[in-house]
């Protein structure tokens, strides 16, 4: 078939004869190409309505400026309503000028500069639809495809939208179409079949990349495979997939061995990350701070913060500075130790490093030191911050508001609170809530409620929190019906109560011994699909153990796990100091063994129970087993654990075994507390051993504690 005919079959999209290969497309063009267009596009412009710039258009193309015809069809199509229909239009008004230009023979060179063109503009535009028309129109009529880079660029813009199953799609059409994908346009397919959770697909394609006259793969395509097996928790095929890279004579990068160390990492297993680690080094990749950042998170992760200044010092090796994720990292690795001194230290680092602290970390740093009671100190950080160019964010704000208001500082909340307002900073219903429920643990009732009002005027809504916060004050404050009238107020605003609405009224009603009345709130949850989590079960378990009604409370607990809601340990503990209380220690004791064939295991609250319950009735010699009992099974006793048995023994003159616990707590690393100190000073004293009594109060004076301050007895809590 001549080219003409060809063109012609074009207009209607017909079947033709195979194009040629795919190569890079020849920008030249006949000029008889755009004397011809002419006549075609006064029709396209005639029904159109459109400024002339169909003729612009091909004029560059013609001329071989294919980037700015991307420009112009970009125009076109913003212009075009709508733009999907628009694109197979304009190729066709274009095919229409190639097709009055009979044995032009670069005249499919035209019209596959034009295709890519439009292709190109689509993909640019993120307006992809009207481009996999034309591709589908070209690949049905045989006819010359847009250039490969250009289809590449509309997969990778597809891949952007999240239009996995079109990249798919327009992907096996190049294949049927015989158009040589290359390795990007794989890598774009299997990205898509894993960003689609289709992972046996991504593998599969995997596979056959280097056979069959596909491309070979590349270390992205594998890296992308081997981060979905990761994400998807199919680590031993990442690992394996891993490992079959150098028979591939794929080269593993930085990335791939980022992606490892991080898979490994967050599973917990540290010695994986740290051996690929090495092995990076000794493949002669140097890591880069996202390396080192992977490692410090899993040993922050891994509370073992003391092995993470070795690696800050291997980075400085390196000449590598920390970047403000670094810091991020540390910061919160610090801030679950409670080590807010560390956290200054390295925040006094990163201001003379000149590392740029951005709004998350400077959170992140905040939130540490006001968790740790620190919050004037986190002022100064974020005033120092702030001076070096930080971009204050509520956020920021928020933390120190809810800090101050953690320490019961309303005032020092409330001033940061103006603070905020004064620097045009909108507070959002994180903000309010933090205030709010300051207000409410204080009982400051009616405040919390007025800045409710307030938070609805400045067009912040309350949420649902909001809502329980006020709920729960109202509880603890006992106006049980103001609960019920905050609840209805919620509904009114199209908020649905959740488990913690009801549970806040639950815990209330218990609290004022209402029981009848709470279970009755409870049934009620089920009635508005509203299922009870076990703490609301657990608030009227307690009820029932503390007047008395432990045959209530195991019914309870058996209506419980019927109804789906399986007992946490909470649940056990309150069972047991019910059985305790009633002095059926044999049935606690049985009730505690039995804990493991429910999945759980005793805590230091159910030994605690049961020590306690043994000292009492003057069982010391029992609670002494419990507490070894204890370290078998990994459970460090707390100071409350010795506190009840060094009462016990010294209430009951038994001098010497209080002198072996006390050595046993030394030789374990446990710290006695001032009310285990006390103690033993009135057991010697009652014995009549003054020499002891003195020795122990030197002893209590060289470390700070106050003889006789019994006060300080609940240090031991």
């Amino acid at each position: 078939m001549s080219t003409s005919h060809l063109l012609f079959s074009l207009l209607f999209f017909l079947p033709a004869p195979p194009p040629p290969s795919l190569s890079p497309c020849s920008s030249s063009s006949s000029s008889s190409i755009s004397l011809h267009l002419q006549s075609c596009r006064k029709l396209w412009l005639q029904s159109s309505g459109k400024r002339d710039f169909v003729g612009e258009l091909a004029s560059l193309l013609a001329a071989g400026r294919f980037h700015a015809s991307v420009d112009v069809a970009k125009s076109l199509l913003i212009s075009s309503q709508p733009p999907a229909a628009s694109v197979p239009d304009l190729y066709h008004a274009l095919a229409s000028a190639a097709a009055a230009s009979p044995g032009d023979p670069q005249a499919p060179s035209f019209l596959c500069d034009a295709a890519s063109a439009l292709v190109v503009a689509s993909a640019r535009l993120r307006l992809p639809d009207g481009a996999l028309r034309l591709l589908s129109l070209l690949a049905d009529a045989r006819a010359p495809l847009p250039s490969l880079s250009s289809c590449n660029l509309l997969l990778e813009s597809l891949l952007s939208l999240g239009r996995h199953a079109d990249v798919r799609g327009a992907f096996e059409l190049l294949v049927a179409a015989r158009a040589r994908p290359d390795t990007f346009t794989w890598n774009k397919a299997v990205q898509a079949c894993v960003v689609a959770g289709d992972l046996d697909e991504a593998v599969g394609m995997l596979r056959r990349m280097g056979c069959d006259g596909a491309p070979a793969p590349n270390a992205f395509s594998y890296n992308v495979v081997i981060a979905g097996l990761w994400k998807a928790g199919t680590d031993c095929d990442a690992v394996k997939l891993f490992d079959e890279m150098p028979e591939k004579a794929v080269v593993p990068n930085h990335i791939t061995y980022n992606t490892m160390i991080d898979g490994h990492i967050k599973k917990g297993d540290l010695e994986s990350g740290f051996r690929l680690w090495s092995q990076m080094l000794r493949h002669g990749l140097k890591p880069n701070v996202i390396t080192y950042n992977v490692l410090l998170s899993g040993l922050c992760r891994a509370g073992r913060m003391g092995e993470t200044a070795a690696v800050l010092d291997e980075m400085a090796s390196r000449k590598m500075v920390p970047d403000g994720f670094t810091y991020s990292i540390l910061f919160d690795g610090h801030s679950r130790t409670g080590d807010s001194q560390t956290m200054l230290s390295l925040f006094e680092e990163s201001v003379k490093k000149g590392v740029k602290i951005g709004a998350y970390t400077c959170s992140i740093l905040l939130n540490g030191l006001c968790k740790d009671g620190k919050i004037s100190k986190a002022e100064e950080v974020l005033q120092t911050l702030v001076n070096s160019g930080l971009l204050q964010t509520t956020v920021i704000y928020n933390t120190l508001i809810n800090g101050y208001c953690q320490i019961g500082d309303l005032e020092g909340a409330f001033s940061i609170f103006q603070q905020m307002k004064s620097r045009l900073i909108r507070p959002d219903h994180i903000t309010y809530n933090a205030l709010i429920n300051g207000l409410g643990k204080v009982e400051r009732i009616t405040e919390a409620h007025d800045l409710v009002i307030e938070m609805e005027k400045n067009g912040v809504n309350p949420s649902v929190e909001t809502f329980n916060t006020l709920i729960d004050a109202y509880g603890r404050a006992g106006q049980l019906e103001k609960c019920f009238i905050i609840l209805s107020d919620m509904q009114e605003k199209g908020l649905k109560p959740n488990v913690v609405s009801y549970g806040s009224i639950v815990n209330a009603f218990c609290k004022n011994g209402k029981i009848l009345e709470a279970v009755a709130i409870l049934d009620d949850m089920f009635i508005k699909d509203v299922l009870p989590g076990a703490q609301v079960y657990n608030a009227i378990i307690d009820a029932y153990i503390e007047c008395g009604s432990t045959d209530q409370a195991f019914m309870l607990a058996e209506k419980m796990k019927s109804s789906g809601v399986p007992p946490s340990i909470v649940t056990y503990n309150l069972l047991i100091k019910g059985l305790c209380k009633q002095s059926q220690i044999s049935e606690a004791e049985e009730l505690l063994d039995s804990l493991r064939n429910y999945g759980l295991a005793p805590d230091v609250i159910s030994y605690n129970t049961l020590i306690s319950a043994c000292c009492y009735r003057s069982n010391t010699d029992r609670a002494l087993e419990l507490e070894k009992e204890m370290w078998k099974c990994g459970i460090k006793p707390s100071p409350r654990t010795y506190r009840m048995l060094f009462s016990s023994l010294g209430g009951a003159g038994r001098v010497h075994e209080m002198e072996n616990l006390y050595q046993q707590m030394l030789d374990k690393d446990v710290v006695p507390c001032s009310g285990i100190y006390n103690i033993m000073v009135d057991a010697y004293a009652k014995c009549g051993e003054e020499s002891k009594v003195e020795a122990l109060r030197k002893e209590m004076s060289d470390k700070g504690i106050a003889v006789g301050d019994y006060t300080s007895m609940t240090n031991c809590e």
